[in-house]
């Protein structure tokens, strides 16, 4: 008769050994746990940064492009460190003649949208003895299609996909044939509260009428309290000076101030991310 071997028996762990592995754990996890705090709290201040700076970018394009066009003797109209009025031009051509009491200018392509949507405020003409431009604006001014045998007749034959306007109050008789002109509209841009993130600034843009009425956006927000554009004055050299000159014909580019703000605030920090931003814009066609 076999007998069946006797089995050991298993050894398992001691109540030390159990113990001094879940010591082990809790070190290993609580540092896991700080490194994802860690690595959390990294990302929330890279995307908060990254917020802030998107607001920056937003309005970069569409204020640059309007700052560009701005003409240099006569197109600021009105300015602040945070409030600047300005006469956009949208078309340009050229004067055709003088017809009964009408100006009639054949003005060079521009895409339709653009031309629809500017908001007509006044023309202005180039003085040939100054070579400055001479802004007419007021309430009485009148736009309409204008003839194109008129230009003709004058010799002046429009570009293709371009078009004939007539302008009141004409231009002096004494501007003569091919006195370049443009068209212009008149907007505000400004920092002032923000409608769309209470307690911070934003940047409006408003489109001003002929008969007064406006027309306002908030392009962006937020933006820091040091938001605001300095201004580059002639002979002034190469530092831009915080306010505005008593001659704001004399003003020769802007100096921006961009300074986005994030909406939230990253995970332990008190306020926002702050992204500063400078950038400039100089006006082109300058006499001077």
């Amino acid at each position: 008769m076999k007998h069946s071997r006797q089995r050991r028996p298993r050894r398992g762990f001691t109540l030390i050994e159990l113990l001094v592995g879940i010591v082990i754990f809790a070190i290993i996890g609580a540092l896991f746990t700080k490194l994802l705090q860690t690595q959390g709290r990294f990302f929330d201040k890279q995307g908060m940064g990254n917020a802030a700076r998107n607001v920056s970018r937003s309005s970069l394009n569409r204020v640059v492009s309007d700052f560009r066009m701005i003409e240099a003797t006569g197109g600021v109209a009105a300015a602040t460190p945070t409030s600047l009025t300005v006469r956009i031009p949208y078309a340009i051509g050229v004067m055709c003649a003088n017809d009964n009491g009408w100006s009639h200018l054949s003005l060079l392509p521009v895409d339709s949208m653009t031309y629809a949507g500017s908001g007509f405020y006044g023309y202005a003409w180039r003085y040939a003895k100054t070579g400055a431009y001479v802004y007419v604006e007021n309430s009485d001014q009148i736009l309409q299609n204008g003839t194109v045998s008129v230009c003709t007749s004058q010799g002046v034959t429009s570009v293709t996909n371009g078009r004939v306007i007539g302008v009141q109050p004409k231009l002096p008789d004494s501007a003569g044939l091919g006195t370049p002109v443009f068209l212009y509209s008149k907007v505000r841009y400004e920092f002032k509260p923000s409608t769309a993130v209470p307690g911070k600034l934003g940047l409006y843009r408003t489109a001003i009428a002929l008969n007064g009425t406006e027309s306002s956006e908030e392009l962006v927000a937020p933006f820091a309290s040091t938001a605001s554009w300095k201004f580059f004055v002639l002979n002034g050299g190469s530092i831009a000076q915080t306010n505005p000159p008593a001659n704001l014909a004399t003003i020769r580019g802007l100096e921006l101030h961009l300074d986005g703000l994030s909406e939230a605030m990253a995970a332990t920090k008190s306020t926002a991310e702050s992204a500063p931003f400078t950038t400039a814009v100089f006006f082109k066609n300058r006499t001077n």
